[in-house]
């Protein structure tokens, strides 16, 4: 008996450890072998993330969508629950058609999958499957080829999206990523382009159809094959009835409607406005939002596009038209137009015209007549010559061929004479007038990298439109609030500006945004190329362009002026026009008639002392032009060295290695008898600045200290200075 007893617990003993053991493996099987994969293969997303991205106006209205990544059109879920944003029909019969049991299971429905096992064994061929809502989502994230194998991997990514992500996330990701025909993916986006309606606005009828789309989106296309997409949508319908979802009555009723779409283009809605939008919201890497809202105001912006196209039929066949309206408080864009005819290729319709470099005409001449005022105090009635330039290389004729002798600055603005407007602008220097209006955002592009001459005034500049109506809208705001802060003009000056341009007119007389009189200027460029306006008002900047973008001379000749009629009936889309007008009220000394003598007119002396004055306080920074900082120079002899600098204010202080060398005004120096090695030349002005350049001068027939130490700093091997007497060297 006893022995009886030892044999079975040696013999339970020996059982017990391959039973502990196979418990141990189903373990490690079924719970930390999913985990450790879960580690090392984790879930990729980027599908579910790749979304489209939507661009709004300032309401939140549509203005267009951008495929996603993958060129897909894919609309993002936006609220935290998708409940929230789907009617309860598509949610219930969504569920009860692809996954009665989807709240009950873990991401594998073990009862379906021995049901489905047990219905195609007694068949003999494949009738029924398996996969639940979960397992579709995983497939739709993690596409896998159609094997055993790619199944296994789609029971683990299943699991892994249970683990992970809560009932309601997942039913998020598939609804933003079932396919529905074509590269349409996700109901928000199916919705949108088969009815033209938000998700949350779909009939029973509706969403049973999109409910069984995914399933195979080019049967189940009504316009090819009708009847199969009714039968399809009508074996969801009668699935709902049996589950007791819906009532006979309901049912009969959808059943009855014919499935019936209207596909729908998504918008396209200022393209040029978008396109940069999306292309700054690429450089700042804010590429996971999904929806960017703009400043944009959709219906004057429809209404702005609309009447740039049916003015466009009356231009040549090459020619297009572009325009913007700026908010001048904000500085924000409520219509952008950059080019009409956007698909047009004759008239490069996806050009920006107002991004493009252009020549603005005439549309500097307001800033000169400002700088004027705000420089030279002078006065809209200082008296300047109308006549032939004689003394000077550059000149210019006016635009009629007639010279009007003796007038006043205002006439000469609000007539936009040539010969005028270069005359000042040689009185205020054209190195000064540019460099201001460059540091206040107005970027200049000279032809050949030239300097700024006279040419300016007239359009010999190359310019963005953007920025120089943010430069007007600047000019508005300065003119008419006494107490803006800018850096461009005094407030009195920018105003007299204002009236000068509020003057301006056509053969209908003066321009007027109702009661509010409105300024403007035009601006043709040299063979009809650009034509250009620039208007405001208190609050609000325009501006309109005409041309060709292929830059070519333009057949049709005709001025800016053509463009005032274009300005009324822009100025008539805009909201709530002024009953009233009441101008901003200044000093009257600004005002009156009677000026100083050295006021009353422009002389072509003071203009050349003027000019000259103002060559030596240009405004330019600092620099030295030579030798270039870290240049290397090479001579077969020592020999003088010319010094020479541009801009900063003098007098100027020169140190050549720390030694002060000279001190004065002049921008070149003559450095004699430069030898062999490395210098530091600092140059200081009167405000000061500082512009450091270090070179090395290598003179052949003398051994080079940097030759002879290579590896040792700038610094230590600087050359020796030799003595010499300034007086003998003068700059």
């Amino acid at each position: 008996m006893q022995r009886w007893k030892c044999l079975t617990k040696c013999r339970a003993k020996s059982i017990s450890k391959p039973i502990l053991f196979s418990a141990a493996l189903l373990f490690l099987l079924l719970f930390a072998l999913p985990r450790v994969l879960d580690y090392f293969f984790p879930l990729d997303l980027s599908r579910y993330r790749q979304t489209s991205v939507l661009i709004t106006d300032r309401n939140g209205e549509w203005l267009r969508w951008y495929l996603s990544p993958d060129q897909t059109w894919r609309f993002p879920i936006i609220k935290q629950s998708a409940q929230e944003q789907l009617p309860a029909d598509y949610l219930k019969l969504l569920i009860n058609y692809e996954d009665r049991r989807f709240y009950q299971h873990n991401g594998i429905d073990y009862q379906a999958i021995i049901r489905a096992m047990g219905q195609n064994i007694s068949q003999g061929r494949i009738v029924s499957g398996a996969s639940t809502l979960t397992m579709q989502t995983a497939r739709l994230l993690m596409p896998h080829s159609r094997n055993w194998l790619g199944k296994i991997g789609e029971l683990f990514r299943a699991w892994q999206l249970e683990q992970h992500f809560s009932k309601a996330e997942i039913l998020q990701m598939y609804m933003q990523l079932a396919p529905m025909g074509g590269n349409l993916e996700g109901v928000h986006t199916a919705s949108y382009y088969y009815f033209n309606k938000p998700a949350d606005k779909l009939s029973l009828a509706e969403s049973a159809w999109l409910v069984s789309l995914p399933q195979s989106p080019n049967l189940y296309n009504p316009i090819r094959y009708p009847q199969r997409a009714k039968a399809a949508r009508d074996q969801v319908l009668a699935r709902a009835l049996q589950a007791g979802l819906i009532t006979q009555e309901q049912y009969q009723s959808a059943i009855a409607q014919a499935v019936t779409i209207n596909p729908t283009a998504f918008p396209l809605i200022a393209p040029h406005f978008t396109d940069q939008t999306r292309a700054n919201q690429n450089k700042t890497n804010e590429n996971n939002q999904a929806i960017i809202k703009t400043s944009l105001y959709k219906p004057l912006q429809l209404e702005l596009e609309k009447l740039l196209n049916r003015t466009l039929n009356e231009r040549h066949e090459n020619s297009n038209l572009a325009a913007a309206i700026m908010d001048n408080q904000s500085g924000d864009y409520l219509a952008y137009v950059g080019s009409a005819d956007f698909f047009s290729q004759p008239r490069a319709g996806q050009m920006d015209m107002l991004q493009a470099i252009r020549s603005p005409g005439s549309t500097l001449k307001p800033f000169i007549t400002l700088f004027a005022f705000d420089w030279l105090n002078y006065q809209p009635n200082t008296l300047i010559q109308d006549t032939p330039i004689i003394d000077d290389a550059y000149q210019p004729n006016n635009y009629d061929g007639y010279y009007q002798g003796e007038i006043t600055l205002a006439n000469a603005l609000v007539r936009s004479r040539n010969v005028p407007a270069v005359r000042l602008l040689r009185a205020i220097n054209p190195f000064r007038f540019s460099s201001h209006l460059q540091r206040q955002g107005l970027q200049l592009y000279f032809p050949n990298n030239s300097q700024p001459n006279l040419a300016v005034a007239l359009g010999g500049v190359g310019i963005k439109g953007v920025q120089l109506l943010n430069l007007y809208r600047t000019l508005a705001n300065c003119g008419y609030n006494q107490n803006f802060s800018a850096a461009l003009a005094a407030p009195s000056a920018c105003w007299q500006v204002s009236e000068i341009l509020q003057r301006s007119q056509d053969q209908n007389g003066r321009v007027f945004w109702g009661k509010e009189p409105v300024a403007f200027k035009t601006g043709t460029a040299y063979g009809w190329r650009d034509q250009w306006l620039f208007a405001y008002t208190k609050q609000y900047s325009i501006v309109l362009w005409g041309g060709r973008a292929d830059g070519k001379f333009s057949s049709q000749r005709a001025s800016a002026e053509e463009l005032i009629p274009l300005l009324r009936k822009v100025l008539g889309l805009l909201p709530d026009p002024p009953r009233s007008y009441s101008p901003p009220v200044y000093p009257f000394a600004i005002r009156g008639s009677q000026l100083p003598a050295r006021l009353q007119r422009v002389s072509e002396k003071e203009d050349k002392q003027q000019s000259a004055v103002n060559q030596l306080s240009s405004g330019l920074p600092l620099s030295i032009n030579s030798p270039l900082n870290s240049s290397m120079l090479e001579f077969t002899q020592a020999r003088d060295l010319n010094l020479q600098i541009s801009g900063g204010a003098p007098p100027y202080l020169w140190f050549l290695n720390d030694n002060l060398i000279y001190q004065g005004d002049s921008t070149r120096y003559l450095l004699p008898q430069a030898g062999s090695g490395s210098y530091r030349l600092v140059v200081v002005d009167n405000l000061g600045n500082s512009s450091e350049s270090s070179f090395r001068i290598r003179v052949s027939s003398v051994p080079s200290q940097l030759n002879a130490q290579p590896n040792q700093p700038l610094n230590q091997t600087r050359a020796k200075l030799v003595p010499f007497d300034s007086q003998e060297s003068k700059p």
